[in-house]
């Protein structure tokens, strides 16, 4: 079942090739025959090796002594928040592992495989956008429930991420206010913008050659309105995801500290016997009941006043 989500588009040669692979690692172990953790191992060293953070275990356990324990508990119980907020939606992405200080850095990463039927589907569901938004509050809100409220700065970067998701989730025919209205526009090569990094951000939103279009006041601000209610849900959501189950946070908070490292498979499998409280599926799309929330307010003093049009606010971090 391991393999199943690591090897998600590989074909026949990339199989042959990692198998060969385990064959020589496991040799060098001393087996006698290949274990699927030797094919595991081969996945995870080709991973770390290509995205440059690959150690030997004498190196990784120097750069580890060199980190304090608290900068490694806050490492700990940020990432450990995204981890169980992954594990408790019953079709997230499958978890590979996770990694405290990889190639020695301070920071942590987590390595999610997609499922082989999200990857068929060829779209992109708006419930699949909301369980991402609440995957990224984890490591925020983890700091919320074991710090209280002084927490890092280590969420830019998830801040980020979940403006931009909840940007895609305004426009999506799955927000019955904004989802048909056009928002965007496509214009030439060269009037396209780029962010600050000089690298244009991988969301239909901002898509090479995809611009913010002029809206009204209105619609600006109902663009606004819908973007803020969207991130403070989720953020609720995590909230009340990661209290519900604060025990089981704080096992893989411990195995962190612990081994630095923790693979989905072991969360799993402790996870059955702790009881979690899950999360619904939202993968499956779900549609914005505007009835209950009531009509929007009107403002008179607009009534007979020429539409105000302006650029939409990019909303950034």
């Amino acid at each position: 079942m391991k393999l199943v989500f690591r090897t998600v588009g590989y074909s026949g040669a990339d199989i042959r090739n990692l198998v060969n692979e385990a064959a020589i690692m496991s040799v060098r172990k001393g087996h006698s025959k290949i274990s699927q953790q030797d094919i595991v191992d081969v996945l995870d060293k080709q991973l770390l090796e290509g995205m440059g953070v690959l150690l030997t275990e004498e190196e990784q356990q120097k750069c580890e002594a060199s980190v304090s324990v608290d900068t490694k508990r806050l490492l700990a119980v940020h990432e450990a928040g995204h981890i169980l907020m992954a594990h408790l939606f019953p079709r997230c992405d499958w978890h590979a592992f996770s990694q405290l200080l990889p190639g020695g850095k301070e920071t942590a990463m987590s390595v999610f495989n997609p499922r082989e039927e999200l990857v068929d589907q060829g779209y992109t569901t708006f419930g699949y956008l909301k369980m991402q938004m609440v995957i990224a509050h984890g490591g925020r809100c983890a700091e919320r429930v074991v710090f209280g409220n002084d927490i890092s700065d280590q969420g830019r970067d998830d801040l980020e991420k979940i403006t931009k998701i909840a940007r895609e989730m305004v426009i999506s025919p799955g927000n019955s206010k904004l989802g048909l209205t056009t928002l965007v526009r496509r214009v030439r090569i060269d009037e396209q913008s780029r962010n600050l990094d000089g690298e244009f951000i991988k969301y239909r939103w901002d898509a090479p050659g995809v611009v913010p279009d002029n809206m009204t006041a209105e619609v600006s601000e109902l663009f606004t309105r819908e973007l803020t209610r969207y991130i403070e849900e989720t953020e609720e959501y995590a909230i009340n995801g990661l209290s519900q189950n604060r025990h089981i946070l704080d096992m893989i908070i411990k195995e962190l500290m612990q081994n630095s490292r923790i693979t989905g498979m072991e969360v799993q499998q402790r996870m059955m016997h702790m009881s979690p409280v899950m999360f619904e599926d939202i993968i499956e799309p779900f549609e914005v009941n505007a009835e209950e929330e009531g009509p929007l307010p009107v403002n008179p003093r607009l009534s007979y006043k020429p539409l105000d049009v302006y650029p939409a606010p990019l909303h950034r971090c």
